[in-house]
């Protein structure tokens, strides 16, 4: 089995990679917690530090650590990023699942890490990510045994699936929300008793984990890209409205939902006329490099309207700094009319630009 170091350095590498294949204002694309920290002795995951980020099927959706500030507790009952995994689930309807979709043959392990931490707080927007360890071939035994319940009653979600840049290491990532985002406020939690379960031909799960964490308020911010605005809701209610620059055109700004992945970054951006080291008040939006950041080279056109970012969206300094303090990993960003292309699973956490009907299939790994 590869060692955790190896593994380590398969995902860093990776997420190099799609960070120097990106586009935009360009910094490195953050790795999976559990890529960047330590092996907690008698684990078999890595610890993990912040919150999130990072998904990925080109990295997907990775990383995410994306996100690697922006967590909660440590500890739990998940074998994500440190902690051994454990199922509190019924036993009838685990040992259903085992008797019908077990394998009866010798098979290959197949391990499941999280991305997410137990104890975390998340915005609404939050997806639950995975990675496999190999490239399983049917998901339909884990999709009939995942559970969740929101402030203890059950509800329904369901697993996406797709490619994950950390290929050799964990070649596919899935994926589970519900239809809707998740309920503001809320206790979450998602039981995965898979260990034993087929994960397709040859193939079964070596682990089984949970995960619980919470969310706060609902908090939406639409960037309109015909008024140059960003309006913040919280619960509904306007926070507060900014002005932006976002992509030119020649680097345009990506249209559709997205969620924050990390924050507090420090990174490097260049583009026209500019290479600016120690951005402050860095908020990533997708691997590629989009953020809502403090551009003070940039004030003139915020406040006038135009467009002149290299993807990111441009706020002032004292609103970037405002923003930071009160956004979040897990809180929803959407463009509705920006002028780039759509944005997708594979170009962060993209999750709600798939419609649920669409969800429900699996994507690349049949949920049935």
């Amino acid at each position: 089995m590869t060692s955790d170091d190896e593994l380590r350095r398969r995902l860093a590498d990776a997420f190099d990679a799609r960070a120097r294949a990106a586009f935009g204002d360009h910094s490195p694309v953050p790795p999976p917690r559990f890529a960047t920290e330590p092996a907690r002795h008698g684990h078999r995951g890595w610890v993990r530090v912040a919150a999130p980020l990072v998904a990925a099927a080109a990295v997907v959706a990775v990383i995410v650590s994306v996100a690697l500030t922006a967590g909660g507790s440590r500890g739990g009952r998940h074998t994500a990023v440190g902690g051994t995994g454990s199922v509190s689930h019924p036993a009838s309807h685990t040992s259903a699942a085992a008797s019908t979709s077990a394998p009866s043959t010798p098979t290959k392990p197949v391990h499941i890490t999280l991305l997410n931490s137990d104890g975390s707080d998340y915005g609404v927007g939050m997806p639950v990510i995975a990675y496999f360890s190999k490239k399983i071939s049917n998901a339909k035994a884990l999709q009939a045994a995942t559970t969740v319940t929101v402030n203890g009653r059950p509800a329904k979600g369901a697993w996406y699936f797709e490619y994950s840049s950390a290929k050799a290491s964990y070649p596919i990532e899935g994926h589970f929300r519900m239809e809707n985002y998740w309920p503001a406020n809320a206790k979450i939690h998602v039981g995965i008793p898979a260990k034993g379960l087929s994960a397709g031909p040859g193939l079964s799960y070596d682990d089984s984990l949970t995960l619980d964490f919470s969310t706060h308020d609902r908090i939406v911010s639409t960037v309109d890209d015909s008024t140059h605005r960003m309006t913040v809701t919280d619960n509904g209610k306007q926070y507060g409205t900014f002005p932006v620059s976002l992509g030119a055109s020649n680097t345009p700004t990506a249209r559709g939902t997205k969620v924050i992945m990390e924050k507090g970054r420090s990174i490097c951006m260049r583009g026209p006329g500019y290479h600016e080291c120690g951005v402050k008040w860095t908020q990533r939006l997708t691997y590629g490099g989009e953020y809502l950041h403090s551009a003070p080279w940039n004030v003139s056109h915020i406040r006038n309207g135009v467009d002149s970012s290299n993807g990111c969206t441009n706020l002032l300094p004292s609103d970037a700094q405002r923003l930071y303090r009160f956004l979040s990993v897990g809180d929803v960003v959407t463009f509705p009319n920006a002028d780039g292309p759509a944005m997708t699973l594979g170009k962060g956490y993209g999750d709600w630009n798939v419609n649920w009907s669409t969800w429900l299939t699996g994507g690349l790994v049949p949920t049935g």
